[in-house]
């Protein structure tokens, strides 16, 4: 709890949250590799186990295979008599040895099972049924008068009985023997113990594969939910990237275009980042702001001096701007008699009227001397009377000796809310009207009017 509330007041460390997702990464990378190679290897165990499965079938067949060629060929020979039938029987027998190698290929991958016993059983039974077929075809050689007997039959004897029998009759035993129900019957053997080896084959090869089946479908779903797990934390591992550090960052690019303090957001690094920045910032503006104010404020009074009007005349609108010019009446007099101390006090006393007078959103300047300057913004051509109550209000209050010091007035020359982009000449025509008040009657207020003479250029700088 105590961590939670550290972390929503600092901000989550973006250096701790990505070690954190890099150990999550590796980690869930770790898992997902070693669940690969297990899918792999399921796969792997389940296709040698089909293949297994084929080769020891082809043993089974190959092994019948050779028991069907063994008797096709010994039935030929006692029918046809014919020399070659019985060398391709014994080249069966003795040199290619299919049966044989049926059984060493089965012993090989499964030397304890009940499909082995099968086949054995089968090869029993086809090397009792060759004592059948070597007693047959030993007729025939007999009947032929064949003396180049095969080694493996020449331990072969035919009985009293047979011996004493006619060519024809030996040959007509010989297939007899190789053709009636119980040679049938042998090689009926033969082929069911052949069938409950493949049978048992199929048996135990099915468990196989569905136990690796199970394994590989198990590993299979554990990758695709590391892989949604991955998926998810580089989601995530974005959207901290995006929310801690880019978008603060963006956002602090675009307060410091507009000359702003940055918003402390984001990671913990940022948001000190942020922090120290904007002090510094802070610190900045306010050295700015104190070179600023005396650069452009007038030390006596306060108000904007002849540098901060050059400032504000650019910001105002002249169709909504009254230019009013104002000059102390009878300073210069006032002056010399009674020093310039008392001027200044003159003149901080009639700064503290405009200010009072006048909204806080216009713009009072003393420009030099005795001479001030009142932009009122925001305001329009028909205001002529309530500038008229203004003046002589301040008039009024500056009419009132205060200290020692003697009564004063001011007279102001304006003009209103011109056509014009050019406030040098709205400052010429105010400057019109207040020569043709002083001409007239001090301490009044005159409105620019065309048939005014402008006087002055530019305005005084004078005290």
């Amino acid at each position: 709890m105590r961590w939670f509330r550290k972390t929503k007041q600092e901000g989550l460390s973006l250096r701790i949250a990505f070690i954190l997702m890099l150990v999550g990464f590796l980690l869930v990378t770790t898992v997902l590799l070693v669940m690969a190679n297990l899918t792999i290897r399921s796969f792997y165990d389940l296709s040698e186990a089909t293949d297994t499965y084929i080769s020891l079938q082809n043993a089974a067949s190959d092994l019948m295979s050779a028991s069907d060629y063994l008797t096709e060929e010994a039935q030929c020979y006692t029918v046809l008599g014919d020399r070659k039938h019985l060398d391709n029987y014994f080249i069966e027998a003795e040199q290619t040895c299919r049966r044989e190698k049926a059984i060493a290929t089965m012993e090989g991958y499964l030397p304890e099972s009940d499909a082995l016993s099968e086949l054995k059983g089968a090869m029993s039974n086809s090397l009792a049924l060759m004592d059948r077929e070597y007693y047959a075809m030993r007729l025939v050689l007999d009947a032929c008068g064949d003396s180049d007997i095969p080694a493996a039959m020449r331990d072969v004897a035919l009985t009293d009985r047979d011996s004493a029998l006619s060519a024809e009759e030996k040959q007509t035993l010989a297939a007899q023997m190789m053709h009636d129900e119980e040679y049938y019957t042998q090689k009926n053997l033969i082929r069911t113990h052949l069938n409950r080896c493949i049978e048992d084959l199929k048996n135990t090869t099915h468990g196989t594969q569905t136990l690796m089946e199970q394994y590989t479908r198990r590993d299979l779903v554990i990758t695709v939910i590391l892989v949604i797990v991955q998926s998810v934390g580089l989601i995530l591992m974005l959207w901290l990237t995006t929310s801690l550090g880019i978008n603060p960052l963006l956002r602090a690019v675009e307060h410091i275009k507009r000359d702003q303090g940055i918003p402390i957001v984001g990671a913990r690094e940022f948001r000190y980042l942020a922090d120290t920045y904007n002090k510094m910032y802070t610190a900045y503006k306010r050295s700015i702001a104190k070179l600023s104010y005396k650069a452009s404020h007038d030390k006596l009074t306060g108000l904007y001096n002849r540098a901060g009007y050059d400032l504000v005349i650019q910001s105002v609108d002249p169709a909504t701007t009254a230019f009013l010019l104002f000059d102390a009446d009878r300073f210069k007099s006032i002056n010399d008699t009674m020093g310039h101390e008392a001027g200044d006090r003159i003149l901080k006393r009639i700064a503290a009227a405009l200010k009072h007078y006048f909204r806080s959103d216009d713009h009072i300047c003393r420009l030099g001397g005795d001479e001030f300057v009142v932009l009122m913004i925001h305001v329009n051509g028909h205001c002529e009377h309530m500038i008229e109550q203004k003046v002589e209000s301040i008039n009024r209050e500056l009419a009132v000796k205060d200290g020692g010091l003697p009564p004063v007035s001011v007279s102001v020359g304006v003009t209103l809310c011109r056509n014009t982009n050019d406030v040098t000449e709205m400052f010429r025509e105010a400057d019109a009207a207040l020569y043709h008040v002083k001409e007239n009657a001090r301490g009044k207020c005159g409105f620019y009017r065309e048939h005014m003479k402008i006087n002055r250029k530019k305005p005084s700088s004078s005290r």
